[in-house]
């Protein structure tokens, strides 16, 4: 008989075929593309989100640093002896001589003689005020004033480094008035001996007003997409050589990636033919008090006392650039739009449109903007009332 074949062993488990390994590696690469596309889409907006909120955190953070400083402006110089007169000092650090066109806690859009301007579609602003605890209404000359001194009659008002000024106690709507401010060197007595003075005010019918030994004198500019800002007291600010090639040292950029600065004054035009004021805001406007654009008919002074408050817009931008067109139209603010309606319903008028435009970037659609706005009143101005009669003076603004 023939021997038998052994049996065959038992077949064992076989390995995946070529199918069932292609299917697997389909379904790991379908698993592969749906965690890609969800860290792409988490990512993206992490992107978006801190952009966004970078953007509207730089925007208040401004509008709250230049609120805080309005909030102070006018302080030391309410008098109305004071306000729209020209003031004439020597700068701390470059040692220059500047006069200041109209003396006023706030002026929008001075002179770029004074104040160089800033980017495309942007305001500047010149912020003025004092330091000192001394009584706004300022110190009754006791003697006639020199060019080096003046005679007080309290010196305990005054220090040893303060910043002063003297002016007439009087003053009609025809007078125009040139401010010169010192620095107190000595007192003696009841002598001041500054470094610069107003001579020829005699006793009785001047006052000498203390601004401290560290008025703020600001000038606010966009340069370059960066909010700067220029202490007037130190430097020129003026002077072109500092921002033809832009001087960081006397420019100093305190914020970053801002796209628009605008600002509006807040008027009190009521009854301008008695006159009387009510201390209430009735337009916003450009129109700097004493100007060719004011229209109101009054003194430089009134029209100053008139201004009870500031509108300021903020607009920052995102600092991420995006591959798509992601804004396509611009910003805006309550500005924005000319309003001249007188209606009942309208308790403010804004007799012309200030546009915010950031289209000097070619690239401004690929960013994201956010818009800050808010309304500072002027407090200092607000308090020192409309003063019909003040020493002597007829002012009925």
């Amino acid at each position: 008989m023939p021997t038998p074949r052994p049996s065959r062993p038992a077949r064992g488990q076989h390995g995946f075929s070529i199918i069932e390994l292609m299917v697997g590696l389909l379904v790991g690469m379908l698993a592969v593309l749906i965690v890609v596309q969800l860290l792409y889409s988490t990512s993206t907006q992490q992107r978006l989100t801190s952009t966004s909120g970078d953007a509207e955190i730089n925007a208040a953070t401004v509008t709250h640093m230049l609120a805080r400083e309005l909030n102070q402006a006018g302080l030391g110089i309410s008098a109305y002896t004071l306000l729209g007169c020209s003031l004439t000092y020597t700068t701390t650090s470059d040692s220059k001589s500047v006069t200041l066109s109209a003396l006023a806690p706030v002026t929008v859009n001075p002179a770029t003689s004074l104040v160089p301007a800033g980017d495309t579609s942007t305001d500047t602003l010149l912020v003025v005020s004092g330091n000192s605890a001394s009584p706004t209404e300022g110190d009754a000359l006791a003697g006639t004033s020199t060019t080096t001194s003046y005679t007080v009659s309290t010196p305990a008002s005054f220090a040893t480094g303060d910043w002063v000024t003297a002016a007439a106690t009087t003053r009609d709507s025809s007078t125009s008035c040139a401010l010169t401010l010192g620095k107190v060197s000595a007192i003696a007595s009841y002598v001041l001996t500054v470094s610069s003075g107003t001579a020829g005010l005699t006793a009785a019918e001047a006052a000498v007003y203390n601004l401290g030994p560290a008025p703020v004198i600001h000038a606010y500019a966009v340069r370059n997409g960066n909010l700067t800002v220029c202490d007037y007291a130190a430097y020129n600010c003026g002077d072109s050589s500092y921002t033809t090639t832009l001087n960081s040292s006397v420019w100093v950029p305190i914020a970053s990636h801002i796209a628009s600065l605008r600002a509006q004054y807040g008027r009190d035009t009521s009854d301008l033919v008695t006159p009387k004021m009510d201390g209430v805001v009735d337009s916003y406007d450009q129109a700097t008090p004493g100007s060719t654009s004011d229209t109101s008919g009054l003194s430089s002074y009134c029209g100053w006392l008139r201004v009870v408050g500031l509108r300021l817009a903020v607009v920052a931008r995102s600092q991420q650039y995006d591959k798509d067109e992601v804004t396509t139209t611009a910003p805006t603010w309550s500005g924005s739009s000319a309003n001249t309606s007188t209606t009942s319903t309208l308790t403010t008028v804004t007799p012309s449109a200030l546009a915010i435009d950031p289209s000097a970037n070619s690239e401004w659609k690929h960013y994201r903007y956010k818009t800050i706005e808010t309304t500072v009143p002027l407090r200092d101005i607000i308090w020192n009332g409309n003063q019909v009669t003040y020493q002597s003076g007829d002012v009925a603004c």
